[in-house]
């Protein structure tokens, strides 16, 4: 009995919510997804309340979110789906090559990390490897983490230090977008956290590291090659980042 639901779910298509604020990105992607023969969509929504909404009411086989959308935007529609069904399959579909973003959407249970510029069929590929529960990543994306892991493994000495005075993952990321010369509301912007956090997190810092002012946090973070310094003897971001 059971092979055969199987079977003819097998050749039912795919059922696919598409949440994004922009009408004609979204219009795009959906045109993409109904020209094919095993994949459709059931349902859109532009903004994140709106994409809950939907899920609940559509319960789609895959949901396909923007990171950037008014309301909630795609990172916390993620919990909010995946509190409801912890089941359900989600894929970021964005223009955001960051990777800070991908350090939250990774955290938030997402299966996928596509880019807007991929092609037809890398996207049609992700939405039928986030169906059979698999992870799916753009090219890029994959040499991001790639790069993330090896910078990981071989992390110096200092920075190995730096755990040993319980500075966290977060605070980490912070240094190092403060030493990149962003500003505590753009850091907030990357993160998803409020200006106030970063604030917090920058004091936590300093008093854990015993640091004085923002110049030694940039001197901190480039003797630990969390950032490399500019020609101009400033900082500037990794070329690897």
């Amino acid at each position: 009995m059971s092979s055969e639901k199987d079977t003819v779910n097998h050749k039912q298509p795919i059922r696919v919510l598409v949440a994004d604020d922009h009408d004609i990105v979204r219009y795009g992607i959906c045109s993409v997804i109904d020209a094919s023969d095993d994949i459709e969509v059931v349902c859109e929504a532009g903004s994140g309340r709106e994409a809950i909404e939907q899920y609940l009411k559509m319960e789609p086989d895959v949901c396909i979110l923007d990171i950037t959308m008014p309301e909630l935007n795609g990172i916390e529609t993620t919990r909010h789906i995946l509190k409801s069904n912890p089941d359900a399959r989600i894929l970021i579909l964005t223009m955001h090559i960051n990777e800070e973003y991908l350090n939250q959407v990774l955290n938030a249970g997402a299966n996928g990390y596509m880019l807007k510029n991929s092609d037809r069929d890398e996207l049609l590929g992700s939405i039928r490897a986030v169906y059979r529960g698999e992870k799916a990543f753009s090219q890029t994306i994959s040499k991001l983490m790639t790069e993330r892991y090896v910078r990981q493994v071989q992390k110096p000495k200092e920075l190995q230090d730096t755990e040993k005075v319980n500075v966290t993952r977060r605070e980490l990321e912070i240094l190092r977008l403060i030493a990149e010369g962003h500003t505590s509301t753009e850091i907030s912007e990357i993160l998803f956290i409020s200006p106030r956090t970063v604030d917090t997190h920058r004091a936590n810092l300093m008093s854990k590291l015993d640091i004085k002012n923002a110049a030694g946090l940039v001197r901190y973070a480039i003797e630990n090659k969390l950032i490399e310094p500019s020609s101009d003897g400033g900082s500037g971001m990794r070329k690897d980042v």
